[in-house]
């Protein structure tokens, strides 16, 4: 059952595509491009163990981590997710990929997932998609897959989108297809129907990470971003006490994100 969090966050993630001109036809043509033009900044990094991206709330230059060295379609998630943080105002966090996977009851983060649902999944989209493609009965594993690919994401995304959208109704239909994909069916499918990954901005920049966003290049936290220095190089580089830079990339929630970087 809907929470008012989830609720609000998929109110606020219509408003999202309303003000990006996207209406609610289809995906997102672009999610990296669309969330830059929109204020925030992207880096895309491999990120530690088990986090799947993060907000940090630089009033001067927002930014958004996502973590590159996961699947593509769940990076565009995380994305998505994040940039819900954003548009909602809420505080600097580091969601590990629990919070993404919806395990967790933080209202931000229940609010985040639905944002970024109705982002990339808009309701009445799917609603109509459902209705030119599952013709006879219930959705089956390869509506997920086809529905997956053409709009750059999950299968479990996509299997929670026909089902939010009503498309998918029966209960034991819905166990059917969740345990298809967690048996990882949906992956040899998607290569027997011959589907191939959407091919855009954050994939590519996922593929030659680390990407630091223009904002970033050539100044010294880019270059910490990307790895190129270290934390005493980067207090060099400010002219600062290496201690007093430690505190400020732990207040901004940064020292959590350069494990790898």
């Amino acid at each position: 059952m809907a929470s008012k969090w989830s609720n609000t966050g998929a109110k606020r993630g219509r408003e999202a595509r309303a003000d990006l001109g996207l209406g609610d036809h289809g995906p997102v043509p672009d999610l990296l491009t669309v969330v830059e033009v929109a204020g925030a900044h992207v880096v895309v990094l491999d990120l530690p163990e088990g986090v799947a991206g993060a907000y940090v709330a630089k009033p001067d230059c927002p930014l958004l981590f996502v973590n590159g060295g996961q699947w593509i379609g769940r990076q565009r998630f995380t994305l998505a997710h994040e940039f819900g943080h954003f548009r909602m105002g809420h505080d600097t966090v580091v969601d590990h990929q629990v919070a993404i996977s919806g395990n967790l009851r933080d209202p931000n983060e229940v609010a985040a997932n639905a944002f970024a649902a109705e982002l990339l999944l808009p309701k009445r989209a799917i609603a109509r998609w459902g209705a030119a493609n599952v013709r006879n009965g219930q959705p089956t594993l390869e509506h997920v897959c086809l529905l997956a690919a053409e709009y750059g994401v999950s299968a479990q995304a996509a299997r929670y989108a026909l089902d939010t959208a009503e498309v998918l109704t029966s209960a034991r239909r819905k166990r059917e297809l969740d345990a298809e994909i967690a048996d990882d069916l949906h992956a040899q499918l998607f290569k027997q129907l011959g589907l191939e990954p959407l091919e855009d901005e954050l994939a590519a920049a996922s593929a030659r990470r680390p990407r630091i966003p223009r904002a970033l290049r050539d100044s010294a936290l880019g270059d910490l971003l990307a790895g190129t220095i270290d934390v005493d190089a980067f207090a060099a580089r400010l002219d600062a006490d290496p201690a007093d830079v430690v505190a400020m990339l732990a207040a901004l929630g940064l020292d959590q994100l350069l494990a790898t970087a």
